[in-house]
């Protein structure tokens, strides 16, 4: 039972406003992990032949302008629905729900990733027990977590970020030690940790720096979050900037590090699974003893990732049925008790358990997952402009730059890296692109009628 439905419609579609800076940054933080680094550490150097930390560079840049408009989007539109609702007030609703119906691909597969991520490194620790027995357990933790009340998962998504970021600064401290030994690279300052001409190709980066998007998108997600934020006009967006600001510095130099202490030449040879890396290169390093330490790490992160990234995706869905696009007596509804968009959590929860299906390969697992991100990245940009330097012609001084300029080149570079998706990516993202559209044909009987319920 969902509890007492004795209550208006409106107080059951109302949130409760509780977060300050310092949840919405551990949200965030939780969401994008900042141990995630030692995970794609295998993965992203085997696709890019050893570019890794070039790689975080290209993706940190355009990250980072992209989260420039986000930070004035959520300042003028406070809302739960994200970039559903920016794209909805700027643009136009059609195209809003085409955003958000491509960000949901985003949100619904980033949790599984981290669900399959737990199930391969805890089956390391306790082989007898299956992955897929990881990840059911997984779901069903952190669906109790969002639905009992988002205190609760700030509560444990504080926990999921701390540990982490200690375990990875005892990683980077044994590699620096590693190397001023006269292992690995044998310094600190080696070019080819960042560049190998040798190996460069431009597509396999961009293709990397296309997949490792995702992991900054948890400016994306504390967004969603911006109802149950207080003075979500100050705090929003100071938590997006700091969040991938900090994100794209500190991933870049553990990479960095990571292939100074272990050059890619060699690695390449040797690592047998890129999956499950970082387990080989403790024990190359000599800190064997730190895989135990990490696989609880790696369970942290991952359950905090997706309790964030279930919490953002509910309340996408609860932006998208208050207005009517989607059922609304099922999307739009809040727990009277809990306060919280319980229906969508389970929904996201029921997604989440497709992770048994990619048993065998993370990295299939990831290509998946940016279609939509990128394209809502896309579009908050392009928003950006439409809203301030088209709409509300703010074209004087500083605007050219703020409303203009910067905007542009984050969308330009992001539609690079979108079509720089692997080719499954991309069928699969324009699959549920096309079901998405012929929706909402029929739901908008041929895009000529809106919902009632929009309020734009």
């Amino acid at each position: 039972m969902e509890g007492n439905t004795n209550v208006t419609a409106a107080d059951s579609r109302e949130l409760k406003r509780v977060l300050k800076l310092p949840m919405l940054v551990c949200q965030g933080l939780a969401y994008l992990c900042p141990a995630c680094v030692l995970l794609y550490y295998g993965i992203i150097n085997q696709l890019t032949n050893g570019h890794f930390p070039l790689t975080l560079i290209v993706a940190g840049i355009a990250m980072t302008l992209t989260a420039l408009s986000y930070a004035k989007m959520c300042r003028k539109y406070p809302v739960a629905g994200s970039v559903y609702s920016y794209v909805s007030k700027s643009i136009g609703p059609r195209l809003g729900f085409i955003t958000g119906w491509t960000m949901m691909l985003d949100y619904f597969l980033l949790p599984m990733t981290c669900y399959l991520s737990l199930g391969l490194y805890l089956n390391i620790l306790v082989p007898a027990v299956p992955i897929w027995v990881w990840v059911i357990i997984g779901v069903i933790f952190v669906a109790l977590c969002n639905y009992v009340g988002v205190t609760m998962a700030g509560f444990m998504n504080t926990i999921n970020v701390v540990a982490p970021i200690l375990g990875l600064l005892v990683t980077i401290i044994a590699i620096i030690v590693f190397v001023a030994k006269g292992n690995g690279a044998g310094t600190l300052l080696f070019p080819e940790a960042l560049y190998n001409p040798e190996t460069f190709q431009i597509n396999t980066l961009m293709t990397g720096a296309a997949i490792m998007a995702i992991v900054f998108v948890g400016f994306d997600s504390v967004t969603t979050y911006a109802e149950e934020t207080i003075e979500p006009e100050k705090n929003m967006p100071r938590a997006v900037v700091i969040i991938c600001v900090g994100a794209a510095i500190e991933f870049f130099i553990c990479a960095y590090i990571m292939n100074c202490g272990w050059p890619w030449a060699d690695a390449a040879s040797v690592i047998q699974n890129p999956d499950t890396a970082i387990t080989e290169y403790n024990e190359h390093i000599g800190i064997a003893w730190m895989n135990f330490i990490f696989i609880i790490i790696n369970t942290l992160a991952s359950i905090g990732c997706c309790i964030a990234g279930q919490g953002a995706t509910a309340r996408i869905l609860l932006g998208m049925g208050r207005d009517g696009f989607i059922p609304r007596k099922f999307f739009g509804y809040v727990h009277p008790k809990f306060k919280t968009p319980s229906r969508n959590i389970l929904l996201s929860a029921v997604v989440g358990l497709t992770a048994i299906f990619f048993q065998d390969s993370l990295t299939n697992a990831m290509s998946l997952v940016s279609f939509g991100a990128i394209m809502g990245f896309i579009l908050t940009n392009i928003s950006v402009i439409a809203r301030f330097w088209v709409r509300d012609k703010e074209r004087s001084g500083s605007a050219v730059i703020k409303y203009l300029i910067i905007p542009a080149i984050a969308a330009a570079v992001c539609i690079y890296l979108w079509f720089s998706l692997t080719a499954t990516a991309k069928i699969v993202g324009f699959s549920w692109l096309a079901l998405g559209v012929i929706f909402l044909i029929i739901k908008t009987k041929g895009f000529k009628e809106l919902p009632p319920e929009m309020n734009l």
